[in-house]
């Protein structure tokens, strides 16, 4: 069974951005299993344990719902990252799966995060998408393996724009900012220095 995964944000009780994960779930069932029946996030109960404050909630679903599940959220200190080779991963949607990705994080001792490199140029960390700050502007890889729903969201707004990015165009930038559905634009950003060339680049 194809399963695949949505991370959303809680905060006070509440999905934040709900419509651009239901987009997404929306998209990947109807491309995996040939459904427009919706999975409803609205019919997801919220435990009296988790209306008051900042949590993370991880939803396993495929044709239904297969596990929900709440967490507090602590983010991941992120110091240092290493560009890799990802040539051999596929990631288009957002699959339960992570093991490939997982094992490329692994065999990069002595870093806390990988930035993945497909067909020559940037794509995203092990778990986010990234945004890089050319002067005062905000620019995110226009193909990244996944297309998450904070990066959507900003291009929707207008806070960022995309361009191709290959790991010899890293200078012209000053910052990389890693963002998903639990990181926002500004919040965690990293001078260009913290990022490695790796052995292959």
């Amino acid at each position: 069974m194809c399963l695949l995964l949505e991370t959303i944000r809680l905060e006070d009780g509440n999905f934040c951005y709900p419509e651009y994960h239901q987009a997404r779930m929306d998209r990947s069932r109807t491309k995996l299993f040939r459904t427009s029946q919706q999975l409803n996030l609205q019919d997801i109960p919220i435990p009296n344990d988790f209306v008051s404050g900042i949590f993370k909630c991880r939803i396993i679903y495929s044709e239904s719902f297969k596990q929900v599940t709440f967490m507090t959220y602590t983010r991941k200190p992120i110091k240092s990252l290493v560009l890799v080779n990802a040539e051999s991963i596929e990631y288009s949607l957002k699959f339960a799966d992570r093991s490939a990705i997982e094992r490329l994080v692994r065999d990069q001792i002595g870093f806390d995060e990988i930035i993945m490199v497909k067909n020559g140029s940037i794509t995203d960390t092990s778990y986010s998408n990234l945004v890089f700050l050319s002067g005062t502007t905000w620019v995110t890889p226009d193909e990244p393996l996944l297309h998450g729903t904070c990066r959507q969201r900003l291009l929707d707004q207008g806070s960022i724009i995309t361009e191709r990015i290959k790991p010899s165009d890293l200078p012209q930038f000053s910052h990389v900012s890693l963002i998903n559905s639990m990181l926002d634009l500004h919040d965690l950003i990293l001078p260009i220095a913290a990022i490695d060339p790796g052995a292959q680049y």
